[in-house]
């Protein structure tokens, strides 16, 4: 019977639920399906209501099961129409629910004992208004600045902690609601025990018979079987209903009256305890971090169930505007069911009209289900509500010791011990402080050392005769570069402090002289990562150790500029990234050891090659040579590859000219260095541009001198490709060398 979900490329507009949806077949199943999620939404909703709105308040319960009755109206009603999935189900939740009943506890037994019920029942209704509606302005915030992923990066064992919580928080609820009387070793008595253990047996067997029949209808025929239960052990025991009803055991009988009457009068304002609302509003704020979490949470499993992705930050204003609608009626905070919108998607292929169904079922009951409501056992209610608390604990807390690694697992467990113990609030207090130090030493041991480098096997793009590379290879440790990852904080700032100084202490051959710290994957360092740099400088000072800086950003640049640290000029250099930064070491290296050469010329390396003086001239007859000025282009990056170079004398740079851009060295060469040689092999067009650095001498060969000489001195056109291909050699074994340090 179930249909597939709609195609999302052409899903109806929001605000026309039932286009798409007229096929008589789709209406029915439609039909049936909103009434049967209408009838577990009106369950769960009276059952929350007596949570909210205890004994204590006992001739106002009916007002506040109209109120929340009225609420999943307006919010089911209003996602139904406008959620970016057309099948979303949204209810009152029961973590919410938890919560606010934790709170209405403490409003009244804090109250004076002057206060009437009228007061009591205002000021917990107003307190469940601004609840709902705080709530409702929270989720458009965070919707409207796309702001809905944040909740991802909670902890997953805190967040099961907070989770885990809310369901002994459900349990202690339900047992309140069960026997109307506070949590304690008096519930033991056999006048108690007769009133919560029958609810705590169909709690499990509801845990029991779902676990192994996941059937839709399995819930309300166990709550009306349950309900029809209870009467018939009356009607074996002759016992009048309306004396169990004076003893306590049914939600009624109620006074007379509207099942539902506008909260927000002036009236009703004037019996609101404020100071109250404000003293317990601490405890309150926290359903918005728990609506916020199972939001999410529950949009994300929605996603897995109907297979297509869900918008989270329009989710976010949806249920912002459904709570604003569910707050001024008087509801309490709601938002998308999981549960409620997969059997939407099951039997109905995830249909509007099913959410505008079950939320008109809320409103049916609001109007004509106050007879009804008054027989339903508590003890029922009180069940459903363990049922649910049960079920948050055993998913984030039984079967979590099955999935975290024990310490994480000692996080969930720590949270919901102190929920239990002290309180929510305190609960949600040690959850971010746990959340914080879980941060703190999980980040600390991301090493912000991405790559550990030395000199001798990460060169710069300066191409250097064999001399100078003989001796850079010899004296490559004395440059040890560091190329850094993430933010860097207090802890991680250490760790570095840390490796150069064990780095510096372990040389052995080559004293370390230069430390190049990259920052290009840096996004940002703290006041306490500052002092650590700061230290590092001064251990470089000691040492007789310069410190090389590359690709700062410009706040990182700032902050260290403000602590000074960049006014040092001697042991401190700072440049735009980290090729200069190694070419300026190894330059430095150089003329300590007086070696300035820039390779063989080209006559020198042909000799190598030929074996008579006069095939070198005669090669060197089919060669132009040109003269260029600094700055002059020798090759434009896009040109068509005609001609390949030598450099005579001089000194050029390939480079690479991408548009908004500075641009990126290549390669910096030198006399007897070949440019081009890939293009004119190839006929590709130009991948870079070639500039001269200085006033330079080149050697240009044509396509057509080269077909010449392969024609007149096949020997000497041999020694031209030799020469190109020992050179490309070259430039591969650097390379090579470079790969693999990087994968150390």
């Amino acid at each position: 019977m179930s249909q597939s979900p709609q195609n999302p490329a052409h899903a109806p507009h929001p605000l026309i639920p039932l286009a798409g949806e007229l096929q008589p077949q789709r209406i029915v199943n439609s039909l049936i399906t909103g009434l049967i999620i209408g009838l577990l939404s009106a369950i769960t909703a009276i059952s929350f209501a007596a949570l909210v709105f205890p004994s204590a308040l006992f001739e106002y319960r009916l007002f506040g099961i109209g109120l929340i009755l009225m609420g999943n109206l307006v919010l089911g009603a209003t996602v139904a129409i406008l959620s970016s999935y057309s099948g979303s189900i949204a209810v009152n939740q029961d973590g919410p629910s938890a919560i606010l009943a934790l709170v209405v506890a403490g409003i009244l037994s804090s109250m004076a004992v002057s206060a009437t019920p009228e007061q009591q029942f205002y000021t917990v209704m107003f307190m469940v208004v601004l609840t709902t509606l705080t709530t409702s302005l929270v989720f458009i915030i965070l919707g409207y600045f796309k702001l809905g992923g944040l909740a991802r990066f909670l902890p997953f064992p805190v967040m099961g902690g907070f989770l885990a919580g809310t369901g002994w928080l459900l349990v202690i609820g339900a047992l309140g609601v069960m026997t109307d009387s506070p949590v304690n070793f008096d519930l033991m008595q056999p006048s108690q025990l007769v009133r919560w253990l029958p609810g705590l047996i169909f709690a499990v067997s509801l845990l029991l018979v779902l676990h192994r029949y996941n059937h839709f209808l399995v819930l309300p025929g166990m709550f009306f079987g349950a309900v029809g239960l209870f009467y018939l052990v009356l009607s074996i025991s002759k016992t009048p209903v309306a004396q169990i009803s004076a003893q306590g055991w049914l939600l009624g009988p109620f006074p007379t009256g509207g099942l539902w009457q506008f909260p927000l009068t002036v009236s009703n304002l004037s019996q609101v305890n404020w100071s109250m609302i404000l003293t317990k509003s601490g405890i309150a704020a926290t359903v918005l971090f728990v609506s916020i979490i199972s939001l999410l949470l529950n949009a994300s499993g929605i996603e897995l169930i109907v297979k297509r992705d869900v918008d989270l930050n329009k989710e976010l204003l949806v249920s912002g505007v459904g709570n604003l609608f569910n707050g001024l009626v008087g509801g309490i905070a709601g938002f998308h069911a999981i549960s409620l919108t997969g059997l939407n998607h099951r039997l109905s292929g995830g249909s509007r009209l099913t959410g505008l169904v079950a939320a008109l079922f809320c409103g049916i009951t609001v109007f004509f289900g106050a007879a009804v409501l008054s027989l339903v056992p508590k003890l029922v209610l009180g069940g459903i509500l363990m049922f649910l608390g049960l079920s948050f604990i055993i998913e984030w807390l039984f079967q979590a010791w099955f999935k975290l690694p024990k310490a994480e697992f000692l996080v969930t467990l720590l949270i919901v011990a102190v929920i239990a113990v002290r309180g929510f609030l305190e609960g949600v207090a040690v959850g971010i402080l746990v959340t914080v130090i879980l941060f703190v030493v999980n980040y600390s041991r991301i090493d912000v050392v991405k790559h550990m480098l030395t000199g001798r096997n990460f060169h710069s793009r300066v191409t250097r005769g064999r001399r100078q590379r003989l001796l850079l290879e010899e004296l490559g440790e004395s440059i040890l570069i560091l190329q850094l990852q993430g933010y860097i904080f207090f802890g991680t700032a250490n760790n570095l402090l840390g490796r150069v100084r064990e780095r510096i202490q372990l040389a052995l051959s080559t004293r370390v002289r230069f430390v190049l710290l990259d920052f290009r994957q840096v996004t940002g360092i703290d006041s306490t990562a500052l002092h650590a740099f700061l230290k590092l400088l001064q251990l470089a000072q000691e040492k007789g150790i310069i410190l090389v800086l590359t690709e700062l950003h410009d706040v990182i640049r700032d902050r260290l500029l403000r602590e000074g640290m960049l006014n040092e000029v001697r042991f401190l250099q700072v440049f735009h990234d980290l090729d200069h930064g190694i070419e300026w070491c190894e330059n430095q290296i150089l003329k300590d050891a007086n070696i300035t050469d820039g390779g063989q010329n080209l006559r020198e390396q042909l000799m190598e090659l030929l074996p008579l003086p006069a095939q070198v001239d005669n090669l060197l007859n089919y060669l132009d040579l040109k003269e260029v000025g600094a700055g002059e282009y020798l090759i434009r990056q896009g040109d068509l590859s005609k001609q390949v170079y030598i450099i005579a004398s001089g000194q050029v740079t390939a480079q690479l000219e991408l548009p908004d851009q500075d641009p990126i060295r290549l390669e910096t060469m030198s006399a007897g260095r070949v440019v081009g040689e890939l293009g004119f092999y190839l006929g590709s067009p130009r991948t870079a541009s070639v500039v001269a650095d200085e006033a330079s001498k080149i050697y240009v060969l044509s396509k057509a001198e080269l077909e010449k000489m392969e024609a007149a001195d096949p020997e000497a056109a041999s020694a031209v490709h030799r020469l190109i291909i020992h050179l490309l050699a070259e430039r591969v074994v650097h390379l090579m060398d470079t790969v693999n340090a990087l994968q150390h």
